[in-house]
């Protein structure tokens, strides 16, 4: 099920990812959180450093589960993605976590710790915004911060947005969203059962062969028959390693048509500053001829 966050609620921020540079990194959108009516509790390793992460594998999950296991704590904001998420699996009491289960918003490597919760215990995450990235320039974008609203109010019953290439209607459980992050948990424990799902992907700064590449695991990934659509959202700054390689969109269309099942592209989620909050591990319906995603439950 859905999980509003009402406002006046306290809600955790962690940083399971990349390090921070500075607190005046994500000043902004913990301010515009508190002005939201949202009551802000830093994790205990939120500044930390070790290496290029916010601190040791072992205290980025020490507070996740702090915020967890605190009842009061209604959601879990990621500070920034970046690289790490990953290490962090392993470490999580996911008896705990399925016990108390509340929304961990944030997309980009974040999708490692969202995905991996789905498939350990069926908890719903947001796929929203991230505090460092959304206000890199001093303020959210109005869409973005309209969507995320919605959603942690409980409104959100259908997205509107992209493009049609299958036409046609699926029903699943919402997955995804960072294709790379998410293909490599594939073969680990943390990597979700595919059957009866719907996938949402997106990616940034590659080269196309790689997204073909990735494309190609996903379609030979045991379980992938058990697929009911995929929506592909925003591929920001994608570019091409030789002149033949193909094109992104060539290689969604091959995609599509070697599926045979509803797909949708350019939907309105990614690495852009105007993205929609979609709920993983929601029930949702697609009508690609429309195309429009909806949330059920």
């Amino acid at each position: 099920m859905l999980f509003p966050v009402p406002r006046g609620s306290k809600v955790g921020i962690v940083s399971p990812s990349c390090a921070l540079d500075s607190p005046a990194q994500i000043r902004d959108g913990l301010r515009w959180l508190e002005s939201c009516g949202y009551r802000v509790v830093l994790g205990k390793y939120v500044y930390d450093r070790f290496n290029h992460m916010a601190g040791t594998p072992e205290q980025r999950a020490e507070d996740l589960m702090r915020f967890f296991k605190d009842p009061e704590i209604k959601a879990v904001f990621a500070s920034c993605g970046g690289y790490g998420a990953q290490y962090v699996l392993p470490l999580l009491d996911y008896d705990i976590i399925r016990k108390n289960p509340k929304p961990l918003i944030g997309f980009s490597d974040i999708t490692a710790l969202q995905a991996g919760i789905y498939a350990q215990t069926g908890n719903i995450s947001y796929a929203g915004i991230l505090l460092k990235y959304d206000f890199a320039d001093g303020s959210i974008h109005p869409y973005t911060a309209q969507s995320l609203l919605q959603t942690l109010d409980g409104t959100v019953a259908e997205i509107a947005g992209g493009i049609a290439v299958n036409p046609g209607y699926a029903e699943g459980r919402l997955i995804g969203t960072n294709l790379c992050v998410l293909q490599l948990l594939a073969g680990t424990p943390f990597y979700p059962d595919l059957n009866n799902t719907v996938l949402l992907l997106e990616d940034v700064d590659d080269k196309s062969y790689r997204f073909e590449r990735m494309l190609l695991q996903l379609r030979q990934q045991p379980g992938f028959t058990g697929v009911q659509a995929v929506i592909f959202g925003q591929f920001s700054d994608v570019y091409l390693n030789h002149p033949d390689d193909k094109d992104l969109n060539q290689i969604i269309d091959e995609f599509a048509a070697a599926v045979k099942i509803p797909v949708i592209k350019n939907f309105p989620f990614g690495h852009v500053r105007a993205r929609k909050t979609v709920p993983i591990g929601a029930r949702v319906a697609v009508d690609a001829g429309k195309p429009t995603l909806y949330v059920k439950s």
